[in-house]
């Protein structure tokens, strides 16, 4: 009897201290919210080229990823609980875990949680904060509903197909695909395949170049901003804005197609092909260089009112709602038009 009660207190003095030691790695980094210190995790990747992130539905965090010349993927991760007393949150902290696994096809990143999650109102939450540096020219597929993506490459790929987070993208070479809601996106030297769209927030784009295919970008509710875009373009909105500054494009199916939103173009450069403008409910401006050869046709609805200043053209057709005008070449064909209410302004830049 005496050798069977010896390990009792043995086993009650580990699990205190075990809980003391994990109590320790915890801590309140704001009022309600408790994480833990940075957990590692690494892989070699051989010749994997694609690191597919998945996420429970209950989780929500940040990930962010950086490159490096490498041969691996680094993994720096950091569990955490809202809730309402430290033990709580442990007790949450306990149930989440992450791990990245070489596979046939690719290195995949899993961010785990129980289904159903135990933390059952708003006040309370589930998440893990990630950082992980890739290979350079990398792919990533995300996969995680509730997470926000800060990624600065150079990524051959960042593919997204449903989300409800926010997305701050820089230098990707390949393939980008974004669709999200009521987020902000915020994108900057991307080129390649591009299909972005959210709504109810911005969608602000620097350095695009789209040299194969149609970059493709929607807006319901927000404004849509690209300064600077080479290549062939499709852009719908709704109720926002369009501006696109430093605009080169080319090709013969450029669409911009806006609904109580004001359309704003400033095309530097354009030597071929065509572009279509449509608005319903809000004007359309046009800047264009003094010395672009091209055809115009723009037309307006009831009470609207075309205005054609500031470069060089002859009058092909002049209506009281409609105006063509040429300025000496049929190898580019711009075709404004608006239904509803709405004025259509085009004007060659002014001169330094």
């Amino acid at each position: 009897m005496r050798t069977f009660l010896r390990p009792l207190p043995f086993l009650f003095l580990s699990l205190i201290l075990a809980g003391s030691i994990q109590g320790q790695d915890i801590y309140e980094q704001e009022k309600g919210l408790y994480s833990t210190a940075g957990l590692t995790d690494t892989v070699n990747v051989g010749r994997q080229n694609k690191l597919v992130i998945k996420s429970a539905a209950s989780l929500a965090g940040t990930i962010n990823i950086s490159v490096a010349e490498q041969d691996k993927v680094s993994l720096v991760y950091f569990k955490k609980a809202r809730a309402e007393t430290r033990s709580r949150a442990i007790d949450y902290i306990d149930l989440l875990a992450a791990s990245l696994t070489v596979l046939p096809e690719h290195v995949r990143l899993e961010l785990r949680a129980p289904n159903p999650a135990p933390w059952g109102n708003e006040l309370e939450a589930g998440m893990i904060d990630v950082e992980l540096i890739v290979p350079r020219g990398f792919t990533v597929e995300l996969d995680a509903t509730y997470y926000n993506l800060v990624a600065r490459g150079p990524l051959r790929g960042i593919v997204v197909q449903s989300s409800l987070g926010r997305f701050d993208v820089a230098d990707v070479t390949e393939q980008l695909e974004i669709s999200t809601k009521n987020r902000r996106v915020k994108l900057e030297n991307i080129s390649g395949n591009i299909t972005v769209s959210t709504t109810n927030s911005s969608l602000i784009a620097t350095n695009v170049d789209s040299p194969r295919g149609t970059a493709t970008f929607r807006n319901d509710g927000g404004d849509i901003k690209i300064d600077g875009f080479k290549g062939q373009i499709n852009v719908k909105n709704s109720f926002g804005k369009i501006v696109i500054s430093r605009f080169s494009p080319t090709g013969e199916s450029n669409f911009i197609r806006d609904v109580s939103g004001p359309i704003t173009l400033d095309i530097t450069d354009m030597s071929k092909g065509q572009l279509v403008v449509n608005n319903r409910y809000e004007d359309i401006n046009i800047t264009i260089p003094q010395d672009l050869k091209g055809y115009f046709s723009l037309a307006v609805d009831q009470d609207g009112l075309i205005e054609a200043i500031n470069f060089p053209f002859t009058t092909d057709l002049v209506e009281r709602d409609r105006l063509s005008l040429s300025s000496g070449s049929d190898n580019v064909e711009i075709v404004g038009a608006i239904r509803g209410t709405g004025n259509i302004y085009l004007r060659g830049a002014k001169g330094d």
